[in-house]
């Protein structure tokens, strides 16, 4: 006889084999739906704070795992000086054009329609020519229909991938950023 475990894993597994994670756009029959958002904040002296965005971000799922993908190029601090010494000096985009972040499916869960899900999980995130394991909490509401709402975040130390920590002026940025990224996916 199947434990209650057992055949929660299997129903979970199934789900995702067959309706695709809640979070990623890429299996097949699920599509990017709507406006996309990564961001990343870092903070300094006497409440200072930098936050970068952008709207670019890729999903691929291969069946084992989803990897999520964004040109670090394109992320903008609304201060043209600071963009540039940011992909220039810093993230060295010309080098590292991408960060890269791959999480194994059976680490997310999937709500039903009409539930959410809230979760951790353990991706490999690829920055700067280094991978390192981060952690990362996300949350999946799923409407009705086959609309999910996703949002995830990630605490990271720039110290980990060899970026030099940010300073100019005088003003240095901690190590530690915290980066959100929301997105919305359906079926089709």
């Amino acid at each position: 006889m199947m434990s209650l475990r057992s055949m929660i894993v299997q129903r979970v597994l199934f789900l995702w084999l067959f309706l695709g994670a809640p979070s990623v756009a890429f299996a097949e029959g699920f599509t990017l739906q709507g406006a996309t958002k990564v961001s990343f904040t870092g903070k300094g002296p006497a409440g200072f704070k930098m936050v970068g965005t952008t709207e670019k971000l890729s999903l691929q799922d291969d069946g084992q795992s989803i990897t999520f993908t964004v040109p670090l190029d394109s992320l903008d601090t609304g201060i043209e000086l600071r963009n540039r010494h940011m992909k220039e000096k810093y993230l060295e985009t010309g080098k590292f054009p991408q960060a890269v972040l791959v999480v194994k499916r059976s680490e997310l869960l999937v709500p039903a329609k009409g539930e959410t899900k809230s979760g951790q999980a353990k991706g490999m995130l690829t920055l700067h020519g280094a991978t390192q394991e981060v952690v990362l909490q996300y949350r999946a509401e799923r409407a009705a229909d086959q609309t999910t709402k996703v949002t995830s975040q990630v605490k990271l130390n720039f110290k980990n991938f060899g970026v030099d920590v940010p300073s100019y002026m005088g003003v240095t940025v901690k190590p530690d950023i915290d980066v959100d990224v929301a997105f919305e996916v359906t079926q089709a």
